[in-house]
């Protein structure tokens, strides 16, 4: 395996080959998506129960742009914590404009609503994915490291996740306003509970290495449908 390789993403990603200005071109010139979190405000439950099925039938109105629709809960599943979005939409004034018309947010139900840019690494959404009847939980961490950390360890980080593929929902990178740079992860998947899940965060080549030191998150989570 060449140098370049060895530190790169693997055959069958279409990023696959791609570095430096090349990949900054790859993000920037691929459709816009973004990761929406959106977090309750205290005494909020019972108003979010009333306009779940409003919710529901909101987000179903934008089809094929929903890669993913769930919901933030508590570890034993009882309470709802807040909701999220990933979306495809074709710059921020239009996410924007989703989380406008969010019932729940129009409601006041939502004390903060956070958009990243993101982007969909393999193009799956949460409808294609076979469930197993286990735990999902959203993991997501800000960039700590140096853009040469991140290419030292870029390859490691892209075995790991692939000894996990039939784990994922969907994965993919927060990036930078206008797409070009990495700053973070957010990444949905399924496993037995939250030991499992701490086991894969905890193992994960750049967690490892303390790439993700400020605000990274295991959150579990739930289909929104």
């Amino acid at each position: 395996m060449s140098d370049a390789n060895a530190t790169a993403y693997l055959p069958g990603d279409p990023r696959y080959g791609l570095q430096d200005e090349a990949l900054k071109n790859y993000y920037r010139t691929k459709p816009a998506q973004w990761a929406i979190f959106c977090w309750d405000g205290s005494g909020m439950a019972d108003r979010r129960h009333a306009l779940l099925q409003e919710q529901k039938n909101y987000v179903r109105g934008f089809g094929e742009r929903v890669i993913g629709y769930g919901h933030f809960v508590s570890d034993d599943g009882r309470d709802m914590l807040g909701t999220s979005f990933f979306m495809q939409l074709p710059d921020r004034p239009a996410a924007n404009d989703f989380v406008f018309g969010d019932p729940m947010n129009k409601a006041g139900v939502y004390q903060s609503a956070d958009i990243h840019r993101w982007s969909n690494s393999f193009g799956k959404r949460a409808a294609d994915y076979r469930r197993k009847g286990l735990q999902q939980f959203l993991c997501t961490g800000p960039k700590t490291g140096t853009p040469e950390f991140y290419r030292a360890h870029l390859h490691a980080h892209e075995s790991y996740f692939a000894s996990y593929c039939d784990s994922f929902i969907f994965r993919g990178p927060i990036r930078s306003a206008d797409g070009a740079d990495n700053t973070g992860t957010a990444l949905l998947l399924e496993l037995p509970d939250r030991t499992a899940a701490e086991k894969f965060w905890n193992n994960e080549p750049f967690a490892r290495n303390g790439g993700y030191q400020r605000d990274a998150r295991i959150i579990r989570w739930v289909f929104g449908d």
